[in-house]
């Protein structure tokens, strides 16, 4: 007699129909949590988190470092050639990131820079700072500023003084910002954030300081990696010269693999 455990009487799966709506889900909002996940599929939150599971495990979904929502792989996406190499870029630095961030008990942060915007991609923040940062999650999607944020500058850093211009002009900023932000990276080999700035609407409890480093793809600028810390634990210089050597060889890393 056949075995029909876990099968309706036409002989469909039920957990394979389960998972296609998941996934189909996923490609209609683009990301999802599991509480969503629970009310949109009328599931029990314990079958969603397993089926959650399988599919993280076969290689359909990555779940965010920071914010714990849920999207489909880059290899899963179809039509749409930015958003599959800007998800890549996310899940080839997410293992690099978490290795940084608690080698160095800093948080790590990854941007994605699409020609005319930086976007705040993923963040890794190690347990030592977990309690300080309890809305981090937030600036996950969010822009960065190109000329003050430690991540927007390494970025300039790479672009000739033709492109910051343009940028500038895009962004109704003045050209003279932007050019003073793109020598003091080639001066100081990195990007630093400008003091006492903040560019997104969620407001951290404290200042913090940062330092970032830009990444290449086949020789094409594709965003940053930026090291930041509260402002009253530790000065630029103490983390130039104790961790910048481990944030460029992780940038070095996901260059690599980035092939």
């Amino acid at each position: 007699m056949a075995d029909t455990q876990g099968k309706d009487d036409g002989g469909t799966v039920r957990s394979v129909e389960r998972a296609l709506a998941i996934v189909e889900l996923l490609g209609e909002h683009q990301e999802l949590g599991l509480e969503e996940l629970h009310y949109l599929t009328g599931l029990p939150k314990a079958t969603v988190s397993r089926l959650l599971h399988t599919l993280q495990e076969q290689g359909w979904l990555y779940r965010g470092l920071c914010d714990r929502r849920y999207r489909l792989c880059s290899r899963r996406l179809f039509g749409n050639p930015t958003q599959r190499f800007s998800r890549l870029l996310v899940e080839q630095a997410a293992p690099l990131l978490l290795e940084l961030s608690e080698s160095t008990g800093l948080v790590a942060d990854l941007s994605y820079f699409d020609g005319d915007e930086l976007h705040v991609m993923e963040s890794s923040i190690p347990e030592v700072l977990r309690k300080r940062y309890p809305g981090n999650r937030l600036v996950i999607g969010l822009r960065a500023s190109l000329f003050h944020s430690a991540m927007g500058k390494a970025c300039l850093g790479e672009l000739d003084s033709a492109e910051v211009q343009r940028l500038a002009h895009h962004h109704r900023i003045s050209g003279d910002e932007l050019l003073r932000a793109h020598e003091q990276t080639h001066n100081r080999g990195f990007g630093e954030r400008t003091e006492g700035s903040w560019e997104y609407a969620i407001r951290l409890p404290f200042l913090i300081r940062a330092v970032a480093l830009p990444i290449l793809s086949q020789g094409r600028l594709v965003g940053s990696i930026a090291l930041h810390w509260p402002r009253d634990t530790n000065s630029v210089e103490s983390v130039q010269e104790r961790h910048l050597g481990k944030l460029a060889n992780t940038v070095s890393q996901l260059q690599q693999n980035l092939g």
